[in-house]
């Protein structure tokens, strides 16, 4: 390194020695031929830059397509409404499709059962209310409450009765997609030839008008569908009647308490006084069509009477009213109807979820209500869409109460349907009955 630097320096000094040799011989040329410097300075050459590479602009992402699977028990005019629904809701989410099965109700549950062992069970499905809670017992069903984050505003807006339904062990495992209830329907001709102008108002006094109506078997003033609970809910929840405690602990001093007797003890004595139809037991002339021919002057049901009446029966002008008020001046009665659910095994649950919210949604509900079925929602009670005679069954809505919400409410259901028999029977009195209905209710409540 050393000897490199001494080359170096000593070539300089050489260099510089021979331009002073030169300078003294008049090598160097005059000054009027010396090239000058411009006073411009020298335009630099651009210097070609690269090409900045500008930021990607943030674009949505493209949502994946999705399938729900949806099951159900609809009618035909219902499977029509849904049509029209599942066009809406895909126009909205053009990634989800959405697959529908259709059951016969008697199939539905063992279908259900049989799927969901197999892992071949639909995301969502629409389910009888009583059903709810067995499959969020079996560990089925996603809790709504928790997985859906605008489902407490959508809870509020829903008839409190039909959402109680999908509540079980602290969570709400579905929603209440469409509901139904029992008022009391009654014959007009009958009631004019007789001279009563208007329904019974009171439980007391559909107790005097059914009585007075009655003719031996040319007719009867009252007729029940059957034994079994819902055929005497009505009556039963408008007296006061309870099955079991709010907290479905006990049924002690509930359905063999004071009100519930009362209830079962005026049913009780309309049918040994033959002021109800003994078709209760069976056999003999069903509700719908003894009704429409004038062989039972009231019956309590469904908003399905106006379509069953318009095909069978369609000169028969039927008339509807809340059932009538017990002792505490309230009116209440039963509540029916489907839920819908989202089961565990869902593959697509954030496109599930969306289907949910778009069948409680106003657009939808209404849709389906042009098949017969009562919306849930409180906020369509005043649409112009709705059929008229939705009236009475949406103001019964606002008092009528769901069965026990529990896994083993069919089987309450037999005791209580086997009390009533045993009391019509005169094998047991209406107090006698329920006391031994509250020990076996009280059994499966354990």
């Amino acid at each position: 390194m050393i000897k490199n630097r001494w080359l170096t320096g000593f070539g300089l000094l050489l260099a510089l020695l021979l331009l002073m040799a030169l300078a003294a011989c008049g090598g160097q040329p005059p000054a009027d031929e010396v090239e000058q410097p411009t006073e411009e300075p020298a335009v630099e050459e651009p210097v070609d830059e690269e090409p900045v590479d500008e930021e990607p602009v943030d674009e949505e992402p493209e949502a994946e397509a999705a399938t729900v699977t949806y099951w159900h028990t609809m009618s035909d005019a219902e499977v029509e409404a849904l049509d029209q629904v599942i066009a809406m809701f895909q126009e909205a989410h053009p990634n989800i499709t959405v697959e529908t099965t259709r059951f016969a109700y008697d199939d539905f549950k063992s279908a259900l059962l049989t799927g969901l062992a197999g892992d071949e069970g639909p995301d969502t499905a629409r389910l009888d209310i009583i059903w709810v809670p067995e499959f969020a017992e079996l560990g089925a069903l996603v809790a709504l409450d928790e997985a859906m984050p605008n489902f407490q505003s959508i809870a509020d807006n829903t008839f409190p009765g039909p959402l109680a339904t999908n509540f079980w062990q602290g969570s709400y495992y579905g929603l209440p997609q469409d509901t139904n209830t029992q008022v009391l329907l009654w014959n007009g001709e009958v009631f004019g030839e007789a001279g009563v102008e208007a329904p019974p108002a009171t439980l007391e006094e559909m107790q005097q008008v059914a009585c007075d109506l009655s003719e031996g078997e040319e007719q009867y003033g009252y007729a029940l569908g059957g034994t079994y609970f819902w055929a005497p809910a009505p009556v039963f929840y408008s007296m006061g009647g309870q099955v079991v405690d709010e907290a479905i602990t006990t049924a002690d001093g509930y359905i063999n308490g004071p009100d519930s007797v009362a209830a079962f003890e005026m049913l009780a004595e309309m049918y040994e006084q033959g002021c109800i139809s003994p078709n209760l037991l069976g056999g003999g002339i069903g509700t719908s069509d003894g009704h429409a021919t004038g062989l039972y002057a009231m019956i309590t049901d469904g908003p399905w009477m106006v379509d069953i009446y318009a095909n069978d029966y369609p000169d028969f002008d039927v008339q509807f009213a809340p059932v009538p008020a017990g002792p505490g001046g309230s009116t209440s009665s039963v509540v029916g109807g489907q839920d819908v659910v989202l089961f565990e095994g869902a593959e697509n649950q954030e496109a599930a979820l969306a289907w949910i919210e778009f069948l409680m949604s106003e657009e939808a509900q209404v849709t389906m209500a042009q098949s017969g079925v009562i919306p849930t929602l409180r906020t369509v009670r005043e649409s112009a869409d709705l059929p008229d005679y939705f009236g009475v069954f949406l103001e019964q809505l606002e008092t009528a109460q769901a069965r026990v919400p529990h896994p083993a409410w069919g089987d309450m259901d037999t005791a209580i349907n086997n009390a009533f028999q045993r009391m019509l029977a005169g094998e047991q009195t209406a107090q006698e009955a329920l006391d031994q209905a509250a020990e076996e209710i009280n059994a499966l409540l354990q």
